[in-house]
């Protein structure tokens, strides 16, 4: 192999990695960056941390294909839950969050991770849940938030900021406890 060809094939392989290197980053490490009301996209690059604003996001209501952001019930406490009706725990801990937001002043805002709305909607009527349910569909909203396991639940104040979260289902001292932590 003469000099130049080797040359070649050197600014080649090193397009080819600039290119695919490019491509990861934009896929699988940079933020999105993204304007307006788009649904599963959340407005803050970062993961929620305590203390900091709750990242907003605009998801389909379940059954009716409305637009809910989480900022449309800031001025309230919001237990923001992530869930799915084949996931036990979940299915536990709903009678509970039916009755916080029957008789407390705080909104449940349920995310159901990718079922279709006929599913979730079955399961909406036969546990009797009135409270806000949306989809995420791909699932970004869920990754956003760092949740790997399902129940999640975030407990945002009326201002709009992180104050407790549980990975896991909520229960006795863990939904109360974060229920005040929001107030």
């Amino acid at each position: 192999m003469t000099g130049r060809t080797f040359a070649r094939y050197s600014t080649v392989a090193a397009i080819v990695l600039v290119v695919g290197g490019l491509f990861v980053y934009r896929e699988f490490i940079a933020p999105a960056d993204v304007e307006g009301d788009v649904l599963g996209v959340v407005s803050d690059a970062g993961r929620p941390a305590l203390g900091e604003p709750a990242p907003d996001f605009v998801l389909e209501k379940s059954g009716s294909g409305e637009r809910v952001s989480l900022s449309d019930f800031r001025g309230q406490p919001v237990i923001l839950n992530f869930w799915a009706t084949w996931c036990v725990p979940c299915r536990t801990e709903m009678p509970d969050l039916q009755h916080v937001y029957d008789d407390q002043d705080v909104v449940v805002l349920a995310v159901n991770w990718q079922e279709s709305d006929s599913v979730v909607g079955d399961f909406l009527d036969e546990f009797g849940l009135t409270f806000p349910t949306v989809m995420d569909r791909q699932g970004s909203v869920r990754e956003h938030y760092g949740v790997v396991g399902l129940p999640a639940s975030f407990f945002i104040d009326a201002e709009g900021i992180l104050r407790a979260r549980n990975f896991g289902p909520v229960y006795g001292n863990l939904l109360t406890d974060g229920i005040e932590a929001a107030r």
